[in-house]
C-alpha cells in the first residue's frame, strides 16, 4: 500500500486521551478516528483488527465452525437469546444429528461465538475452553489478563477476561484473591448472622425516624438490624411496582435487579403508587401489603428480628422476621458493592479500578428443545463467548506504546514492513517495493513527497517491525537500509534484501 494513497492523517498531538491511553496513539498514527460523535476505524486499525481476529479465529475446527451473519451479535451478549435467533435456532436444530455446533460472526468490531451443544453444561464447557484460548493468544501478545466475573446470566455470573487500564470501566477488585468485576455487577461478602431466638412483631413509636440512619440512632441499633425499603418500577409494556429489600447497611444495585427480573430498566416509582399498595414512603415494609413484586436480597431470609418499617407513619416493627412475616415473590443478590465491601471470595476489602472487558463467555437463557438419541425432548445448550475489538486494540496499543509510537507483535501488525523512498533512491524503491509484493511481504511504501524527519517520524508512530530506507546516502553505502522497529540498522544490497525480509 503506497502511503501517498492511504486514507487518514498522522497527528502529532491529540488532546482527547492522555499519552498512557491506547487510544492516543492509535489517532495519533491514523489507526483510529474518534470524537463526541463516536469513534471509526481507519484502513490501517481495520487491518489491525482482521489481524487479531485471524490469530483468535485460528484452529477452530472446520466442520464446526461455521459463519452467520447475525447482526445481534455485534453488540454486548444478552442475558436471554433473542426471540428471532431462538427461532432461527429451532427452525435449524432439530436433533442431536445438528449438534454440536459453533456459529461465528463478526458484525460491527466483536468477534462472537455461538456455541450450540447436548446440554447447557456441554455449551458452558465448550464456550470456557475457547474463552481460555483467545485469553492465552493475548496474553502472548504482552496483554495482562485477569479472569474475572461480570453480569448474572443463565443462572451464574458471566466469565470475563479484564486488563487494567485507566481508561476502563470502572471495577471494584480484591488485591488479596485477585478477584474483579464490573462495579455495576460486582458481588460482595455478605456475613452469616448468627442464629438467635425469633422475637415476636412488636409496633414501636419513631417518630421523623423515616430515613435508616434516623431509626438507627432512634432505636440505637446497628443499620445491620433494619431492613431498607426501595420501591421501583420496571421499563416494560406493563410497568410493575417493585418493592426491593436490602438490609439496612446496603443499598439496591438496580442492575442486578432488573437482570434478576428480567427487564431493561428501572425507574423511581411515585409516592402515590407506594401507598395504594398500602405502604407508606419512609416507613415501609413488606409486611401486610399487596399489589407489587416483591423482591428481596438473599441476605434478608437468613437475617432474624430486623427492625422493618410498619407501613404507618411514625411507627416501625421490630422483631421482623422473613418467612413468618412475610414473603417474597423474588429472592437473589440484589445488593450493590462497593469500595471498602469484603470481597465476596476471601472478605479482604474490595478496592477500586479500571479496566477494559476483553473476553466475554456466559450461558444463553432460552426455551429451545432438541430430540436427544433416545428420542426425547430435552433442552439444547446455547453459550456465548464474544471479543470485543475496540477494547482489545485500546489495550494492544497500550502494551505496544513507546516514547516515539507504537511498536506491534509480528502477529499483528497491519503490515510487515515500512519502506521509505528518500531522495535520490525513488526509482530503486519503487522497485524494491514491487519485489516485496510479488514475494508476499505486506509492504507499506512511504512514496510522499515529504522530508525525511517527517517520513521517519510517521514510521515510528506507524510502529512496523521492520524499516527499510532507501536514498542517495543509503545507495552509496551499498544499498537499502534495514532496521527493526527496536535495534541496529544495517544496510543490504538492494537484491538481498527481500531473500532477508521473507526468510524472518
Amino acid at each position: 500500500m503506497r502511503l501517498s494513497e492511504l486514507f487518514g492523517q498522522t497527528q502529532r498531538q491529540v488532546g482527547r486521551f492522555p499519552p498512557e491511553d491506547g487510544r492516543h496513539w492509535l489517532m495519533r498514527a491514523a489507526y483510529l478516528h474518534e470524537s463526541e460523535a463516536g469513534h471509526a476505524w481507519l484502513p490501517l486499525g481495520v487491518r489491525l483488527r482482521d489481524r487479531v481476529w485471524a490469530l483468535l479465529s485460528a484452529g477452530w475446527e472446520s466442520a464446526l465452525a461455521q459463519e452467520v451473519d447475525w447482526p445481534w451479535l455485534g453488540g454486548s451478549l444478552p442475558w436471554r437469546l433473542p426471540p428471532a435467533e431462538a427461532a432461527l435456532l429451532g427452525a435449524h436444530v432439530a436433533s442431536y444429528r445438528q449438534l454440536p455446533r459453533l456459529l461465528w460472526g463478526q458484525p460491527g468490531e466483536r468477534l462472537s461465538v455461538l456455541v450450540l451443544a447436548e446440554t447447557p453444561a456441554a455449551a458452558r464447557e465448550r464456550a470456557t475452553a475457547l474463552h481460555a484460548r483467545w485469553e492465552e493468544t493475548l496474553a502472548r501478545l504482552g496483554m495482562a489478563v485477569r479472569r474475572g466475573e461480570g453480569a448474572p446470566a443463565a443462572g451464574a455470573s458471566a466469565a470475563v477476561t479484564f486488563v487494567a487500564s485507566a481508561g476502563g470501566q470502572e471495577t471494584l477488585h480484591c488485591p488479596a484473591c485477585g478477584y474483579i468485576a464490573p462495579a455495576a455487577w460486582a458481588r460482595r461478602g455478605k456475613p452469616e448472622p448468627a442464629a438467635e431466638p425469633l422475637q415476636p412483631m412488636t409496633p414501636v413509636e419513631t417518630p421523623h425516624a423515616n430515613t435508616i440512619a434516623a431509626l438507627a440512632e432512634f432505636l440505637g441499633v446497628p443499620e445491620s438490624r433494619t431492613a431498607k425499603a426501595v420501591f421501583l418500577r420496571t421499563r416494560e409494556a406493563a410497568p410493575r411496582l417493585v418493592f426491593a429489600v436490602v438490609r439496612g447497611d446496603m443499598q439496591v444495585s438496580e442492575a442486578k435487579l432488573a437482570r434478576l427480573l428480567g427487564v431493561t430498566g428501572l425507574e423511581a416509582a411515585a409516592e402515590e403508587d407506594i401507598r395504594k399498595i398500602g405502604a407508606e414512603p419512609g416507613y415501609a415494609s413488606p409486611v401486610g401489603v399487596e399489589g407489587a413484586l416483591v423482591v428481596v436480597d438473599d441476605l434478608i431470609p437468613r437475617s432474624p428480628n430486623l427492625v422493618a418499617g410498619a407501613n404507618r407513619s411514625g411507627y416501625h416493627f421490630t422483631g421482623v422476621n422473613y418467612g413468618r412475616d412475610f414473603q417474597a415473590d423474588v429472592v437473589g443478590d440484589i445488593a450493590a458493592a462497593e469500595e471498602g465491601n469484603p470481597c465476596p471470595r476471601c472478605g479482604a476489602p474490595l478496592q477500586p479500578g479500571r479496566a477494559w472487558p476483553l473476553i466475554v463467555s456466559q450461558g444463553l437463557a432460552h426455551d429451545l428443545t432438541y430430540l436427544t438419541r433416545e428420542g426425547k425432548s430435552a433442552p439444547m445448550g446455547v453459550a456465548a463467548v464474544q471479543a470485543d475489538g475496540y477494547a482489545i486494540l485500546t489495550v494492544l496499543a497500550e502494551a505496544a506504546r513507546r516514547e516515539d509510537g507504537l511498536a506491534w507483535p509480528p502477529q499483528v501488525t497491519p503490515y510487515d514492513v515500512h519502506l521509505i523512498a528518500l531522495r535520490g533512491g525513488e526509482e530503486a524503491a519503487d522497485t524494491l517495493y514491487r519485489q516485496l509484493k510479488a514475494a508476499g511481504v505486506a509492504v507499506l511504501y512511504d512514496d510522499r513527497k515529504a522530508s525525511p524527519g517527517v517520513k521517519f517520524a510517521d514510521a515510528d508512530l506507524i510502529g512496523l517491525p521492520w524499516r527499510v530506507t532507501v536514498g542517495k546516502r543509503s545507495l552509496k553505502r551499498g544499498g537499502a537500509e534495514i532496521k527493526p522497529r527496536h535495534g541496529e540498522a544495517d544496510v543490504l544490497p538492494l537484491e538481498a534484501v527481500v531473500a532477508y525480509l521473507t526468510r524472518l
